[in-house]
């Protein structure tokens, strides 16, 4: 990866970031609940140990046999003869296909449920939460990521493309912004939205195990995992045992994955609680 394509996905995801955040200050979607400027710099924090340890690691493991496999003809794509545009729109969906299965695995596995916890466990949500993830959960999700690339046959400049847009979106539907409630139906018709990601978020066990798609929320409805309906005002963010904002500052969230007793939320179904509404 050059310089030059790590200060575009470092500038586009910082755009971002700031932009949500002066937009949800603007027009909140649920009430703040902690300090926000505290919670920014612990999530920041995390963004910038977790994101430098996969830099050592993410040219040999990932790209690395990206360009293997595409000296060898290898991965479902090539094996298509695809025109360069179908193989690259193919190769999206694909890739957040297997990312939501990714993330079924970190709600579902103990062990990857305790560093995605570190994830959760945040007692409001916005923006920044988008950057909350243990560097234990991104240095395990790295061989999964060099899995999905060389299966699926993908190029290295329409992975890197993939992970900016991904980037954005996840900042975008962790975002605290309250869409026109109209706009954001048919918005979510296609693509993971704020109101829904939230759901995604709430103490509520049947809730937090639903909603996990990045991009495309085809997945969430195909495995019967898509909710809607609960009204934000009725969420709680975080995990119900979890409820001092005193331990969960960077240095306490960096060793919560080995809190004694932290078990995947129990899966279950017809949980909505209510008609989609404005709050």
């Amino acid at each position: 990866m050059s310089e030059v394509q790590v200060a575009i996905r470092l500038g586009l995801g910082a755009g971002a970031l700031i932009v949500l955040l002066v937009g949800e200050r603007a027009r909140p979607l649920r009430q703040v609940t902690q300090s926000k400027w505290r919670r920014v710099i612990v999530n920041l924090a995390f963004a910038a140990v977790g994101g430098g340890a996969v830099a050592l690691i993410y040219g040999p493991a990932v790209l690395g046999p990206a360009e293997q496999a595409r000296h060898a003809g290898f991965g479902v794509l090539r094996w298509l003869h695809l025109p360069a545009w179908a193989s690259a729109l193919l190769a999206f969906i694909l890739l957040d296909y297997t990312l939501w299965i990714w993330h079924l695995l970190n709600h579902r596995v103990p062990l990857l449920w305790r560093f995605h916890a570190a994830h959760h466990v945040d007692l409001d949500l916005d923006a920044s939460t988008a950057l909350r993830f243990h560097p234990g959960e991104l240095l395990m999700s790295v061989p999964f990521r060099a899995l999905q690339v060389v299966i699926i046959g993908v190029d290295v400049q329409v992975l890197l493309t993939w992970e900016a847009a991904l980037l954005v979106a996840t900042e975008f539907h962790h975002s605290n912004l309250r869409l026109p409630l109209r706009f954001e139906r048919v918005l979510r018709a296609l693509l993971v939205t704020p109101r829904m990601h939230g759901i995604h978020h709430s103490i509520v066990p049947g809730e937090v195990n639903s909603n996990f798609g990045t991009l495309l929320t085809a997945w969430d409805r195909l495995h019967r995992t898509f909710v809607h309906g609960v009204r934000q005002r009725d969420i709680v963010i975080g995990l119900a045992e979890f409820r001092n904002p005193d331990r969960l500052g960077f240095v306490r969230s960096l060793v919560f994955p080995f809190t004694r007793g932290l078990l995947p939320r129990p899966f279950a179904r017809g949980v909505a609680r209510g008609q989609d509404r404005k709050r």
